[in-house]
């Protein structure tokens, strides 16, 4: 196995406006308080290429994902790229819901093509030279920095993480997955931040000396931070205490001499029936890319890396799935799990259909502001049945595999 690793700055401008995304529309950014990345691992084998790309943004639609894809103009019909967003709170609008008010798109098309040539940059220089590496993965729990804003019954605190290490056993990536919202700093700060992202991120390469790569797990339910204050003073000791926790578990745990790596994709499709969304197609903010029939197509991945097993959604999955795709691979024969959310597509909140009530009044939803931020009831569906399909799949020696759409009419 070998891995190569790169990143790059994706922080705008602020020589005209940036509105940031996430919280209401026309947050201007005043100032960069710390920048925001593109990341790239990349994973090889002799059947498989596999490039994991985090960005610093609150979400990267599928079509943008294949425009970074098809701009690599790699021949490799065994590689697979996946790319997830953190979420980050105060990153630009990529998505078009955050501009100066509800009826403008936020999105700035100059800004979106330069960070996309940007990423393809970081993807080719990922795999311009990749070093032979040994991989070794662990999870921990880590309690007192996260609640369920929604059902605080049900938490999700646990931290995966996976480290590939050179011969002589110095670490060269470390990979941190954790189910929480970026989003300590609050609706009032204008300043452009990673967010508690930042500071893990940090922690892990001074500890270890070697890039950190983070990814958000299912953060949905809403899985925020449990803070008092929103300051970057809490923002950098939630970020910190998880690098030290994660960096601590690593070290009590051995590499492997060969991890069998694999991905299964499978596409679905799913019903958009939120009304708010409909009415942001019919502005132009965001792009519409339903079919005739009004379904949405999109996809999850099933990644395995040795005994870890990471499932990727294409949104903002609520823990209480998370959980149950966790126990799931448990199941199925996994050492360690994840969830990476986000990833290759953002199609908003993943609920529980048993959970799932849409407002009266969306604008005044009052526990059910997920629901409205939603594609719809169907979109969990499509993505627990596709998932638990790819995991109950027999098991592949090593290579990538897809699978034909699996579609929901909830």
């Amino acid at each position: 196995m070998k891995i190569g690793y790169a990143q790059t700055v994706i922080t705008p401008s602020l020589d005209k406006p940036v509105y940031l995304a996430g919280f209401g529309q026309n947050r201007r950014a005043e100032t960069v308080h710390d920048d925001l990345y593109a990341r790239a691992l990349t994973i090889q084998t002799e059947e498989i290429t596999l490039v994991l790309v985090a960005l610093d943004l609150i979400g990267f639609f599928q079509q943008d994902m294949k425009d970074v894809v098809e701009a690599l103009k790699v021949s490799d019909v065994n590689l697979h790229v996946v790319i997830a967003s953190t979420h980050t709170h105060h990153g630009p609008d990529t998505m078009g819901l955050w501009g100066p008010d509800d009826k403008t798109c936020g999105v700035d098309s100059d800004y979106m093509f330069a960070i996309k040539k940007k990423i393809v940059d970081t993807i080719n220089a990922s795999l311009s030279d990749p070093k032979p590496a040994f991989a070794k993965w662990t999870s921990v729990h880590v309690s007192g920095l996260v609640k369920n804003a929604r059902n605080p019954e049900i938490l999700d605190d646990e931290l995966t993480l996976l480290q590939f290490a050179a011969d002589d056993g110095k670490p060269l990536v470390t990979l941190f997955d954790f189910p929480c919202h970026p989003e300590v700093l609050w609706e009032h700060n204008p300043n452009i931040t990673a967010d508690y992202v930042g500071y893990l991120r940090d922690e892990v390469e001074k500890q270890t000396g070697a890039p950190c790569i983070f990814f958000s797990g299912a953060l949905g339910g809403m899985m925020t931070p449990d803070v008092k204050d929103h300051s970057f003073e809490e923002a950098e000791f939630m970020g910190r205490k998880l690098g030290e926790e994660g960096v601590k578990a690593l070290d009590a745990v051995n590499s492997e001499q060969y991890s069998v790596v694999g991905i299964q994709k499978k596409e679905i499709k799913a019903k958009l029936t939120n009304p708010l969304y409909k009415v942001a197609f019919l502005r132009k903010l965001i792009p519409d890319v339903r079919d005739r029939k009004g379904y949405l197509t999109t996809e999850v991945n099933l990644i395995k890396i040795g005994g870890l097993w990471l499932a990727t959604v294409p949104g903002e999955l609520l823990p209480k799935l998370g959980l149950q795709l966790k126990a799931w691979m448990k199941e199925a024969g996994a050492q360690v799990t994840g969830v990476i959310g986000l990833a290759n597509d953002e199609v908003g909140y993943i609920l529980p259909v048993e959970d799932f009530k849409y407002p009266l009044n969306p604008f005044k939803p009052g526990k059910h502001y997920e629901e409205t931020n939603s594609i719809g009831k169907g979109i969990a569906t499509s993505v627990m049945d596709a998932l638990r399909e790819v995991i109950a799949s027999p098991e592949r020696e090593s290579g990538v595999t897809s699978s034909p759409k699996n579609g929901s009419s909830q």
